[in-house]
């Protein structure tokens, strides 16, 4: 008899303990709920209400992870977008240097024939600018191709969350509103353990995405120092080849203009006739039976004449 009291005592015990295990459970999930008065004025925790909005407040915080994941991912491509933006300014700014410099050397071609003949002889070392301006774009839009890659693998590991939340999640509270009334404790421990597989997948995929993260600004750097290296290339080039032609051509015209030498603070030696006509040689070619008259607008009391063919 002794016997059968301890073994009847601890079977009691056992039953105490886990119903205030259960009830501990329904308490944290339905501790601000409100409660529901029945006709004999008891309060009763209405566990329907608690355990569905346990649930979607779990949902909401799962949205909100899956949008931190989109933010630092397209945070990600914006900032590709944003540098490659800066190199798209610097390429408008090339291109402008390219046209101001036509533009200065231009009326050079018809303000005289010597400075006709220098630009004609070195414009072509000038760069053009449809062919700068393809090659700039080539640069950047290199870069740009590889925006998605860049981010391929914190995207792989948004999309297993989010088809983790859609599918595997809502199987499994699927699966306990089917198999459990609601309410019920049995219900309400099946939803708690669907959350808390949900929340350890949850942790894990946030260790990987931020690590995948980091490698993305580490891609994200590298391709962009590429677009820079390759466009600083071409703005050299240019600069340099405007620096050249410019240089070509004042070389020249000035070659055409200095007549005099000094050769010390008092005395000039002139060289040749100070009265220069300059004449394209086209027109002072033996083959063509007529030229332009070189006297033509010449003083008749002009003492000597120089003919220079361009």
């Amino acid at each position: 008899i002794q016997l059968l009291r301890v073994l009847v005592f601890k079977m009691f015990a056992k039953q105490v303990i886990t119903v205030i295990f259960v009830l501990q459970i329904v308490a944290n999930i339905a501790a601000q709920s409100p409660a529901i008065v029945n006709g004999d004025g008891i309060e009763i925790w209405n566990v329907t209400t608690k355990t569905d909005d346990y649930i979607q407040e779990n949902r909401r915080q799962y949205n909100a992870t899956l949008q931190s994941y989109l933010n630092e991912i397209n945070s990600i491509k914006k900032s590709l977008e944003d540098q490659l933006l800066v190199l798209d300014k610097q390429k408008q700014l090339v291109l402008d240097t390219i046209q101001e410099t036509n533009e200065k050397i231009d009326p050079l071609e018809v303000l005289s024939l010597p400075t006709k003949h220098c630009v004609q002889k070195y414009r072509a070392e000038l760069p053009y600018a449809s062919i700068v301006k393809d090659k700039i774009e080539t640069c950047i839009s290199s870069a740009r191709s590889y925006a998605s890659s860049i981010v391929s693998t914190p995207t792989s590991y948004y999309n297993s969350l989010n088809n983790y939340y859609n599918n595997d999640l809502r199987t499994n509270l699927n699966a306990c509103a089917k198999s459990h009334a609601n309410p019920s404790l049995n219900y309400t421990l099946c939803v708690t353990t669907a959350i808390s597989k949900a929340n350890t997948y949850t942790i894990t995929s946030r260790k990987n995405f931020a690590s995948s993260i980091e490698s993305s600004h580490c891609s994200l750097s590298s391709r962009v120092d590429v677009a820079v290296s390759c466009t600083y290339t071409q703005y050299n080039s240019v600069l340099t080849s405007i620096g050249a032609a410019t240089r070509l051509i004042d070389e020249c015209i000035n070659g055409y203009l200095e007549k005099t030498q000094c050769v010390n603070n008092t005395t000039t030696i002139v060289y040749g006739c100070p009265h220069v006509v300059y004449m394209e040689v086209k027109n002072g070619a033996p083959a063509n039976r007529s030229a332009n008259n070189p006297l033509e607008g010449i003083p008749s009391n002009q003492t000597c004449l120089e003919i220079q063919f361009v």
